[in-house]
C-alpha cells in the first residue's frame, strides 16, 4: 500500500511500507532496479548518514564548511593518555550537531599506536525508537603504508 503524502507521514508508517524510501545509501550502488540503492528503513539510512558525516573532513564540503568531524585531523597528532577520550568528545559533538535524531549508546575507541590504526565503533538507535540499536565500525590507518 503506497503512502498517500509520504513527506507528512510518520516514520514508523514510512518504515512498514515496502514502496516508500527513505534516501540514497552511501557508497553509491546499483540498486535491483537499476537507480541507486534506496534505504528502506530510517535506520538504515541513518547509518549511511552517519558514516558520511564521520568520514567527510570540516571544511571539504562546498557550501557547508562547518558539516563533517575532525576526526581525522586528530588521528594525525600523537597518541596520548587523552587521544581516545578527545575522539569520543568530536564524535559525539559532531553527531549533536548534525543528527540530533540519533542517539549514541556507546562509542568504542581502539587506538593501536604500533600499527598506526584506530577502530572505531558507534552504537546508537534512534530518537523515535530507542530499541532500534545499531553500530557503525570504521577501521582507520594513520600512515599509507
Amino acid at each position: 500500500m503506497a503512502l498517500e503524502n509520504p513527506r507528512t507521514t510518520t516514520v514508523f508508517l514510512r518504515d512498514n511500507d515496502p514502496d516508500s524510501k527513505i534516501g540514497v545509501t552511501l557508497p553509491l550502488k546499483v540498486g535491483k532496479n537499476g537507480f541507486f540503492k534506496q534505504s528502506d528503513t530510517l535506520l538504515e539510512q541513518t547509518k549511511s548518514n552517519l558514516k558520511n558525516l564521520l568520514l567527510t573532513v570540516k571544511g571539504e564540503r562546498v557550501g557547508n564548511p562547518e558539516f563533517g568531524s575532525n576526526i581525522f585531523n586528530l588521528l594525525f597528532e600523537n597518541f596520548t593518555t587523552d587521544f581516545a577520550k578527545r575522539l569520543e568528545d568530536e564524535i559525539r559533538l559532531s553527531v549533536a550537531n548534525w543528527l540530533p535524531h540519533v542517539l549514541l549508546n556507546g562509542v568504542i575507541i581502539d587506538a593501536r599506536q604500533n600499527d598506526n590504526a584506530v577502530n572505531i565503533t558507534v552504537q546508537y538507535a534512534l530518537v523515535t525508537d530507542p530499541n532500534s540499536l545499531e553500530s557503525l565500525q570504521l577501521n582507520l590507518m594513520r600512515s599509507g603504508d
